[in-house]
Formats: C-alpha cells, structure tokens, sequence
C-alpha cells in the first residue's frame, strides 16, 4: 500500500513537472509566435513604404520626363518661323529676329541654335561693311607712301585712320631687336573678277615695310 502510494506520488509529481514544462513552452511558443509576428508587421510595413516611395519616385521621373519634353518643344515653333524668315531678309532684320527670340526664350535649349545664327548673320554683316570700303592693293599701296608711312615713322592710330578702322587682328614679329607687327584687316582688298582678300600691312618701328593680300 505504501509502495503504491509512492509511486503515485512519483506519478503526479511527473505530471506536474510535465504540465509546468508544457506551460513554459506553450507560452515560449505563444511569446515567439508574438515576435514572429511583430516581424512580419514590420516588413509588410517596409515593403508599403518602399511601394509608396517607388510610386513616388515613378511619378517624379514621369513628371520630369513631362517638363523636359514641355521644355524642348519651348519657342520651337517660333524658332522654325524665324530661321525661314531670316533667310528671305537683310542681315540687320535678322539680327532683330534672332535677338528678339533669345530675350523671349532665354532658357530654351533652342536658344542655342538662335545665338549660332545670331553670330553668323552678325559675321556678314561684318563682312559686308568691310567689303564697302575694299579697295585694289595698288590703290592701298599709293594711299600709304602718299602719307610718307614707308619712310617715316608713323603711330599706328595714324595708320587705321588713313585705313578708316582699327585692323581685326595683329601679330607681334619674332624679332625681340625691332618693333614689328602685322596687321590684318578682313576682306579690305577687292581682287580680280570682283573677289576679296584680307589685307596685310608689315611694318617695323612704326615705318611700312611692305603690304600684301591672302586669301
């Protein structure tokens, strides 16, 4: 009888011990199962803000796409008008179109292209006044010695003056012991069958050394 009361004691000790043992796992596993949880809510949360900022993101680029395309399609419609137009005109109304659409579409990719075209007409027109004045070599050559330039020493703001304009562009001589410069002034000599060429004027310490032409 005792032994039998002893190993039932022994017997509901076990169960309890198991009971309390399954307890703690059952709430380990209910605790777990919380975090597991927590987990997953987060990452669903993440993945619906990635989605949001990824929608975001889409509409931007969308919406800069649109802004691009509005800003290349800006005053080329006026653009194309011009650049006929100008083709049918004078060099100084072109110039007026031109410079006119630069000040209304200062920031259109166009305006690129209408500055280019701007410079060219301003080129001829350049080209065209210099031409007013051109003259044979020979003509240059007899202006110059009639002023004595060939054989006195002359300040060079004499020079353009008897030229009638400063020259385009100079270019100092190599040699360091003499004062020497090359002036050049753009299409100043009317050639043969009615074509022109730069003039040259060489001159060292203030005195003409000799003048040429070049194409």
């Amino acid at each position: 009888m005792a032994e039998h009361k002893r190993l039932l004691g022994e017997s509901n000790e076990t169960v309890v011990t198991l009971e309390r043992e399954l307890s703690l796992r059952s709430r380990s596993f209910s605790e777990a199962l919380e975090v597991k949880e927590d987990k997953i809510e987060s990452l669903e949360m993440k993945v619906l803000e990635l989605t949001a900022s990824l929608e975001a993101y889409k509409k931007q680029a969308r919406d800069s796409k649109a802004s691009l395309n509005e800003l290349k399609r800006l005053g080329s419609v006026e653009y194309r008008e011009i650049f006929e137009r100008a083709k049918t005109v004078d060099n100084e109304t072109a110039i007026a179109l031109y410079e006119e659409f630069i000040e209304k579409f200062p920031d259109s990719p166009i305006a690129g292209k209408a500055r280019s075209q701007l410079r060219k007409h301003m080129t001829e027109r350049m080209i065209l006044e210099n031409r007013k004045n051109a003259t044979t070599l020979r003509t240059w050559e007899i202006k110059l010695k009639g002023e004595g330039m060939f054989v006195r020493e002359v300040p060079a703001d004499k020079l353009f003056e008897l030229i009638g304009r400063p020259p385009d562009s100079s270019k100092k001589g190599s040699n360091s012991q003499y004062k020497q410069f090359t002036y050049v002034w753009r299409d100043y000599v009317l050639g043969q069958g009615g074509a022109y060429y730069d003039l040259l004027i060489h001159r060292t310490d203030d005195k003409v050394d000799r003048i040429s032409f070049e194409e």
